[in-house]
């Protein structure tokens, strides 16, 4: 039997949950590919509604963000992600994993800025990679019975994304063998 490729990402996004009802509000996203060699994605957006941020985002989130010059729109960020995935087209993965803490949320930010899942999907399709399966970090804590120490600069998403995937490095190699197929 042929081992699948997998090509993993790990995913950070950081919004704010009360600009709205009902709507997480992007603030900023990082996908960061497995192989540290490759580039990673980081995109910050200038279309928050500033006048709603909360102090607690103001002291843990917004202070990590690039000056305004260096944002994008909304648009502009989906269009640079749909550009990223298919710098990796070529690996021909038989399937797409994107791994986060919490990537509940994450998920849905993410989703947000493609216009939902079904345009999300269809921009890995576009991309010429299969539809992502979402993974959360925790379900290696709890194989591995490991705990996850906290980043060192929690809340700046592409070092939050870069956190994830050291984290999912170490904790695979700690796997016990009934435990591989999480990751096989």
């Amino acid at each position: 039997m042929t081992k699948k490729r997998t090509l993993r990402f790990f995913l950070d996004a950081e919004f704010n949950e009360q600009a709205a009802p009902f709507r997480l509000d992007p603030i900023s996203i990082a996908l960061v590919p497995e192989d540290p060699s490759a580039p990673d994605y980081y995109g910050v957006s200038r279309e928050y509604d500033t006048g709603k941020i909360t102090p607690w985002l103001e002291q843990n989130v917004i202070k990590h963000l690039p000056p305004e010059n260096q944002r994008r729109t909304n648009a502009e960020i989906r269009d640079d992600m749909a550009t990223y995935l298919k710098s990796f087209a070529g690996e021909k993965p038989d399937r797409v994993e994107i791994w986060a803490y919490n990537g509940g949320t994450d998920q849905v930010v993410m989703a947000q800025f493609f216009g939902g899942l079904l345009p999300l999907r269809d921009a890995f399709k576009a991309a010429g990679l299969p539809k992502p399966s979402f993974r959360d970090i925790k379900e290696l804590t709890r194989a591995t019975g490991e705990s996850l120490p906290p980043p060192e600069n929690a809340h700046d998403c592409h070092v939050d994304a870069i956190w994830t995937r050291d984290v999912f490095q170490h904790l695979k190699n700690k796997l016990p063998a009934e435990r591989r197929f999480l990751i096989d």
